[in-house]
């Protein structure tokens, strides 16, 4: 759905609480809704185009990708400088790419917005046909890395691939200036310059107030840590719909439903979605301001002469849970963190950046040895585990033979690459167990959902009832460390458990003698 040109009313305000905004905004709006970060503000893009490079940016609709061009347009300006605002216009890359090549061979610096699939379509049919996709790719490939030693596997002496995938919107900075940007005093007005009054202006007023304001980046900053990729479209689509709940008038007598804390679970997007799945008031509980809520919601609904039954209190109940997340001010000496600074705990853990990557790899060798035997001893080295059909049974055993010393695992933390780390922040939603073998290195990557898999055992979680799909990646990590290591067939000691019964049997092997152990 895209905004009509119109000015800066409540309509328009209402049309981005729906997320419909593109390249049909005027310039005012498109001033109004702007926000500043590192490829623009700290002169990123602006330093590149005056260093003679083509930038190339890639993600998904709603990154601000096409908000960029039109921003530089007027100071770099066409015919000297290449644009593309969209490469799905195009049923042919073939004429896109000849267009893109005559601008490469004529030096011509510029941006270019394509979505990422559109670029991986064309840089896997047309790189032998055009030579320079073979540079793109291999940016495209190489945005995040590892290892410093990576840096140099990628070009970037004339064309700069940013893939807005990786950059983290739910900044501070970025958070605090769409609220600033979406709660000015233009849309306190009316069309014919009347004050407007009603669920609008209490909830801009609201979000206004430094504590909600505060709190509402904290919260943001929180979902910015899962495993999710939110963009501009949907940051700005989240607060407008706070605000005016999608509607283009102001509602003089409004209920709850209108006011911003409960608007803020009841839209349609991405982040919507986060807060609903990781947030819900119900699942997220704390005993003491639980009971002071609850308290408070049934006396609230008994002041009303209503039939204090369960379903109306604990609906209060929700609507004031919802209001502590952005006011916090019910509870002396707790705030809203103390429901959620938690979630999903052991994953933050191993990200915090104070933490020594051989602290952050024992805990990690840890809660994978004990995932598969629970009784595993602390500090070991990391027992590989193989999935194989024991004894003819139809139920799935486990054989182990090998332990990989800890000093030949690293843990790895993601980074940009040092020729795109100005362009945009970057928070790293896994981090990497890596074993170097003879010809290759192999990855175990770590994100929240196998971090609470690996979790699962201090839940008492019988192993045949967990997740069977971070289980794979595990046994597919072990596989390939196992297909670089070297076995004495005469000596040596298999682990087979059973993992319907959790029966382990230790078999050692001396030359031709064995011995079973069971456990």
């Amino acid at each position: 759905m895209g905004i009509e040109a119109s000015t800066l009313d409540l309509r328009f305000l209402s049309q981005l609480a729906q997320g419909g905004f593109a390249e049909q905004l005027t310039d005012e709006q498109r001033r109004e809704i702007h926000i500043t970060t590192r490829l623009d503000g700290e002169e990123y893009l602006q330093d590149a185009l005056e260093d003679g490079k083509q930038v190339v940016l890639t993600g998904n609709p709603g990154d601000g990708k096409t908000q960029y061009i039109l921003q530089m347009k007027p100071e770099y300006p066409d015919p000297d400088y290449f644009y593309l605002s969209d490469a799905s216009e195009y049923d042919d890359y073939t004429i896109l790419l000849d267009k893109w090549k005559d601008a490469l061979d004529d030096g011509r610096p510029g941006i270019l917005a394509i979505n990422d699939g559109p670029l991986y379509e064309m840089t896997t049919r047309h790189a032998d046909d055009c030579p320079f996709l073979k540079k793109v790719r291999s940016q495209f490939q190489n945005q995040i890395i590892y290892d410093e030693d990576q840096a140099e596997n990628a070009d970037f002496d004339s064309i700069v691939v940013i893939d807005l995938n990786n950059r983290n919107i739910l900044t501070r900075k970025v958070i605090g200036q769409a609220i600033e940007n979406l709660t000015s005093n233009k849309f306190l007005k009316e069309n014919n310059g009347d004050d407007i009054d009603g669920h609008i202006a209490y909830n801009i007023d609201k979000m206004r107030n430094n504590r909600v304001r505060e709190n509402t980046i904290r919260l943001l900053q929180s979902v910015g840590q899962l495993d999710a990729h939110v963009t501009v479209r949907d940051l700005l689509n989240f607060l407008a719909y706070c605000i005016t709940g999608a509607k283009e008038k102001s509602v003089s007598n409004f209920d709850e439903d209108l006011k911003y804390y409960n608007l803020a679970f009841s839209g349609s997007g991405k982040i919507f979605t986060l807060l609903n799945e990781h947030f819900h008031p119900r699942n997220l509980t704390h005993p003491f301001i639980d009971s002071k809520l609850w308290a408070d919601a049934e006396e609230e609904i008994s002041r009303r002469d209503e039939e204090d039954s369960e379903e109306e209190v604990d609906q209060r109940f929700i609507e004031k849970k919802r209001q502590f997340y952005f006011e916090d001010v019910v509870i002396k000496d707790y705030d809203a963190r103390d429901l959620y600074h938690e979630t999903n705990y052991s994953f933050h853990n191993q990200r915090n950046r104070d933490r020594s990557d051989e602290s952050v790899k024992e805990d990690v060798i840890e809660m994978i040895n004990s995932y598969f035997m629970p009784d595993s001893s602390k500090g070991s080295d990391l027992r590989v585990w193989l999935s194989h059909n024991y004894r003819s049974k139809s139920s799935l055993s486990l054989i182990s033979r090998t332990e990989i010393p800890k000093r030949e695992l690293n843990r790895r933390v993601p980074q940009l690459h040092p020729e795109i780390r100005d362009a945009m922040d970057y928070n790293h939603d896994h981090h990497v167990l890596e074993y170097e073998g003879r010809d290759s290195t192999v990855r175990l990557r770590i994100d929240p959902d196998l971090s609470e898999t690996l979790g699962a055992l201090e839940g008492n979680i019988p192993y045949i009832l967990r997740g069977r799909e971070e289980e794979q990646q595990l046994l597919e990590f072990m596989e390939e460390i196992e297909y670089r290591e070297s076995h004495d067939e005469d000596y040596g000691t298999v682990h087979i458990m059973d993992t319907e019964t959790g029966e382990l049997e230790i078999l050692t092997v001396n030359d031709d003698r064995y011995q079973m152990e069971r456990r």
